[in-house]
């Protein structure tokens, strides 16, 4: 390449220093020594004309001087901080004040760097150089974060149009194993299939619906439509609809409740998360097990449980399994697995309601899943 030398540009090459000092020799030699490090330079002479470069010629650094009428640097520097823009700015206070505690006034208006009159030229080059590039790397990281939440927010987007797509042929589906189901010619063994493809079917649309709700509810919440709920009336109910599976296993379900207690909540969210408990109870318990759904008055206003005789939930997973898409591998102790949708859409319903879910033991063996919501 011969004898020819190569340059290159530094990367603050030009950048766009604002000087404020009340002071004109100050400014003049701090500029003279800026320019010769081949940055642009613009001065204020006062507090005002600081915030007002700021505001029209927005700099990428600023060297403040504290000691100056009307307003000091201190106050300078914590108004630039609140405006847009000021948050990240490198702020260098360039000061002859003696004061003891100087330093630690300039770091609370969150002042990045701090350098005593007079300043030689070539550590104020490097000191600005080296907030320079942080500056450079806060913005690059910022630019990263703002990409990856942009193509976070696509992908759910996607994901919730996707689930939406799929109620259409599910719906098809269930209502021609209705018809198959309703057909005079099906065999026993038919109609049994055909009853366990139904359930697997209705399965399949909750969890689309327990998606499409957990979706709607991080971005706007749940709408909550409270009534006041009968519950010895409601709970038989809702325990029917699951006689069918429950049969399929020889599972027993029963429920109690004390005569006249009601409850003010969206039923048919607390239907929905009630069904995801007690599904998961037929589930993951043995054939011949019992399930119980119990209501009862408690401090803080209506407690519901569902008792299960499964192989309970380990105390480590407890606060866990209430997480999107949180699963427990099935092992020989018997914990469980799932899409991981259901406890959160259970936690979801609870929290909008201003209440709470939890699982406990039973003393029976297996788990006691609690919801316990508020009394109007």
């Amino acid at each position: 390449m011969g004898d020819e030398a190569i340059y290159y540009r530094r990367a603050d090459h030009g950048a766009r220093i604002l000087v404020v000092d009340d002071e004109p020799v100050a400014r003049r030699s701090v500029r003279a020594m800026l320019e010769r490090g081949f940055y642009t330079v613009e001065t204020a002479e006062n507090g005002q004309g600081a915030l007002e470069a700021f505001a029209t010629w927005r700099p990428d650094l600023i060297l403040l001087d504290i000691q100056m009428p009307d307003m000091d640097g201190l106050e300078v520097c914590r108004r630039i901080r609140e405006l847009p823009g000021g948050g990240l700015l490198p702020i260098i206070f360039l000061t002859g004040d003696e004061r003891p505690d100087i330093h630690s006034l300039a770091f609370q208006v969150k002042g990045d760097d701090f350098l005593r009159k007079p300043v030689m030229q070539g550590e104020l080059i490097v000191r600005i150089r080296s907030l320079m590039r942080l500056k450079r790397l806060q913005a690059e990281i910022q630019e990263e974060r703002d990409n990856l939440l942009d193509l976070q927010q696509q992908r759910e987007q996607l994901f919730q149009f996707i689930v939406h797509d799929l109620k259409n042929p599910l719906t098809t589906i269930q209502v021609g194993l209705e018809v198959l189901e309703d057909r005079d010619d099906a065999t026993p063994a038919a109609l049994t299939q055909l009853r366990r493809l139904r359930e697997a079917a209705h399965g399949m649309g909750r969890m689309i619906q327990n998606i499409l709700d957990i979706g709607r509810a991080e971005q706007v919440g749940l709408e909550l439509r409270k009534t006041r709920i009968p519950l010895e009336s409601w709970m038989p109910l809702l325990l029917k609809e699951l006689e069918s599976q429950a049969r399929s296993r020889s599972h027993a379900l029963s429920w109690g409740c004390p005569e006249g207690l009601e409850i003010e909540a969206d039923p048919e969210f607390l239907r929905r998360l009630l069904l995801n408990l007690l599904e998961n109870a037929l589930k993951y318990s043995p054939t011949g097990s019992h399930t119980r759904l119990e209501a009862r008055p408690s401090k803080r206003g209506i407690r519901l449980s569902v008792q299960d005789q499964g192989q309970g939930i380990p105390e480590p997973m407890r606060e866990r399994i209430f997480g999107k898409f949180v699963r427990l591998d099935e092992t020989e102790n018997g914990a469980r697995a799932g899409s991981g949708l259901g406890l959160a859409f259970c936690q979801l319903v609870a929290e909008a309601h201003d209440g709470r879910i939890w699982v406990e033991d039973n003393p029976a063996g297996g788990s006691v899943f609690v919801v316990e919501l508020p009394t109007a």
